[in-house]
């Protein structure tokens, strides 16, 4: 189902909520990129107690793009690497909005080669996020699920063969548990 018309009245609070449970907001980027209106801005934010930065969209939800419900996508990182974090949600957002297809949790998006330079980034799975309260995946709106943040976690090759390997993300995921995987560090080596 897509949500091409959502009411923004249902969304009164989210930038509340998305500080609470990712820091404030230091700064933006608007939704004009390349002479284009990509669809979303950018929010920056920065948790005030963990090291850990955070890029969210805003203005997915009023696009045409398939899913449970309206959704924003999140990709967190270490401080310092907030352009690296910025480029990834960009990489999806932008893919979600032009084609209308969405992301459920254990998919993603995966590509042929490093996402970034220097790294081994090729996958990007879609998830719960994997350090913030979980009140933080599902927004309501008076008792109403009204957003679900998908938060974009960065994995390698390997580690995305894994999750085909299985089917589903669970090993993964256990996997980064038994390995304390930092999961924030977009330069970190695979798991696996």
């Amino acid at each position: 189902m897509s949500y091409p018309h959502a009411d923004p009245r249902r969304y009164e609070g989210l930038l509340a909520h998305a500080e609470r449970h990712l820091g404030p907001v230091v700064r933006g980027e608007g939704p004009t990129i390349d002479g284009r209106n990509r669809g979303f801005s950018i929010g920056f934010h920065e948790h005030p107690s963990y090291a850990m930065v955070s890029v969210a969209t805003t203005g997915v939800r009023f696009q045409k793009v398939t899913g449970p419900c309206p959704g924003e996508f999140v990709v967190s990182a270490r401080p310092g690497q907030e352009q690296e974090a910025a480029y990834l949600l960009h990489v999806v957002a932008d893919r979600a909005v032009r084609s209308g297809k969405g992301y459920e949790y254990g998919g993603g998006y995966v590509n042929a080669e490093p996402l970034i330079p220097g790294t081994a980034i090729e996958f990007l799975l879609a998830s719960p996020h994997p350090y913030a309260d979980e009140a933080f995946d599902l927004f309501y709106d008076d008792h109403e699920l009204a957003l679900r943040y998908i938060t974009l976690i960065p994995a390698t090759r390997a580690e995305f063969e894994l999750v085909r390997e299985h089917g589903d993300d669970e090993a993964l995921r256990d996997l980064w548990e038994s390995r304390a995987t930092d999961l924030l560090d977009v330069y970190r080596t695979s798991a696996v």
